[in-house]
C-alpha cells in the first residue's frame, strides 16, 4: 500500500497559498501514525507548517505515557506538538460520546489558537464501516466525512476537518507502518466487549456485514456514498 494519495487529496481540499499552520490530531494509534508520516511528507513538499495536537482523555492509566510517546514522535519528525487534556468529571453514561465531544472541543480550540483552520484527522474506510454498524444498534456515532466543519460550538467556528485516510483500510495502513519499522499505541479500550465499535471492528474484521455482503463490498459501497456526498 502508497500513501501517495493522501497527498493528492491535500492538494486538492487545502489552498497552496495559505501559509496557516496545518494541526494533525494525533493519538498514537496506527490510523493516525500513517497520517502523520504523509503529512509530514507533504507539508516538507507544499512549505507548510505542523502542529501535533493529541489529546489525553485521563480515561486509561498509561494515558500520560502514550501522550509522552506522540510527543516524542512529533519531536523526532521536528514538527510543533501540543498536550491537550480532558480534565472534567466524566460521566457515568454516554462516555464515548462525552469524550468524542470533549475531544473536538479541545482540538478546535487548540487549532484556533495557533492560527489553524483545518485539522487532519486519521479515520479509514473501516471507521466509516464502523459508524454504520453502529448506528443499527442505536449509537449516534456520525459517519466520516473527508471534508466538514467542527462539530462543536462556538469552539469549532471557522474550523474544519480533513481526513485524507477514508479511502485506505486499517489492515492495510498497519502493513505499510510495519514495512517502515513503525510501532504505534493500541488502546484496550478499542478491544473491550461492552464498547459498541469494538463490537463492530470485531464483525468487520470477521465478514460479518450482512447476507451476501462482505467487508470489502461494504467498503466501496459506503467509499462510493461518501464521494457522492462530498
Amino acid at each position: 500500500m502508497r500513501l501517495a494519495g493522501v497527498g493528492a487529496i491535500l492538494d486538492r481540499r487545502l489552498r497552496p497559498e495559505s501559509r496557516r499552520p496545518v494541526a494533525v490530531a494525533f493519538s498514537g494509534g496506527g490510523d493516525s501514525l500513517a497520517l502523520l508520516l504523509a503529512a509530514d511528507a507533504w507539508a516538507e513538499a507544499a512549505g507548510r507548517d505542523l502542529l501535533v495536537l493529541t489529546v489525553d482523555h485521563r480515561l486509561q492509566p498509561d494515558s500520560g505515557a502514550w501522550a509522552e510517546a506522540c510527543a516524542a514522535i512529533a519531536e523526532r519528525l521536528g514538527v510543533a506538538f501540543q498536550a491537550l487534556a480532558w480534565t472534567a468529571e466524566k460521566p457515568t453514561t454516554g462516555l464515548p460520546a462525552a469524550a468524542r465531544a470533549a475531544r473536538h472541543r479541545l482540538l478546535a480550540d487548540a487549532a484556533r489558537a495557533a492560527g489553524a483552520s483545518v485539522i487532519l484527522m486519521g479515520h479509514t474506510a473501516d471507521d466509516i464501516l464502523e459508524a454504520r454498524l453502529m448506528r443499527t444498534r442505536g449509537s449516534t456515532t456520525p459517519e466520516p466525512r473527508e471534508w466538514s466543519p467542527s462539530p462543536v460550538w462556538p469552539e469549532g467556528r471557522g474550523v474544519f476537518l480533513l481526513r485524507p485516510l477514508l479511502g485506505l483500510r486499517r489492515a492495510g495502513i498497519r502493513d505499510w507502518l510495519t514495512t517502515r519499522g513503525e510501532g504505534w499505541i493500541d488502546d484496550p479500550a478499542n478491544e473491550s466487549p461492552l464498547s459498541r465499535r469494538a463490537q463492530a471492528r470485531r464483525q468487520i474484521a470477521g465478514g460479518g456485514m450482512g447476507p451476501g455482503e462482505t467487508a470489502e463490498s461494504a467498503s466501496a459501497e459506503a467509499l462510493a456514498r461518501v464521494c457522492r456526498q462530498d
